[in-house]
């Protein structure tokens, strides 16, 4: 995470203090060639009742925000796909929430997953979704499901 303090595109410093809480934990996306694509922070919440994807980001590359010609596509699916594997495995059934940082994402995010909208926190802050039950599945079916021989 210290490389992006010092690479200009990345938006965000994933050593600031916003992410240094020690129950957030960080995960990296990088390609089979090492190349770093992708940075995800998650955090259980409520007594494992769900995991909060606090923040995703795509390198500069194929950041749509920085770039007009992406290096990759589904950077944002995979993380949550990873958001919701990381829900199983803490025991909170696969269930997801995160926020749309865009009106085209919010769209995205119902479209495409399925997504509910949810309460949000702050009164116009950003529109909170949650994944789970058969629509979260779906989604970690698509990349992270072992396939039966």
């Amino acid at each position: 995470m210290k490389a992006t303090a010092k690479v200009p595109k990345w938006q965000t410093d994933w050593t600031s203090e916003y992410l240094a809480d020690e129950k957030i934990e960080k995960y990296s996306l990088k390609t089979k060639e090492g190349n770093l694509i992708a940075l995800g922070a998650y955090r259980v919440m409520g007594r494992k009742a769900y995991v909060y994807i606090l923040y995703l980001e795509s390198a500069p590359a194929s950041n749509p925000t920085l770039t007009a010609k992406r290096e990759y596509y589904g950077i944002g699916e995979v993380m949550i796909a990873f958001g919701i594997k990381f829900s199983i495995d803490s025991g909170c059934r696969g269930d997801v929430l995160f926020e749309a940082k865009t009106p085209e994402l919010a769209r995205h995010y119902e479209k495409d997953f399925h997504a509910r909208p949810v309460a949000t926190l702050n009164s116009g802050g950003p529109q909170r979704y949650m994944l789970a039950d058969e629509d979260a599945w779906n989604l970690f079916e698509k990349f992270l499901a072992e396939e039966e021989p």
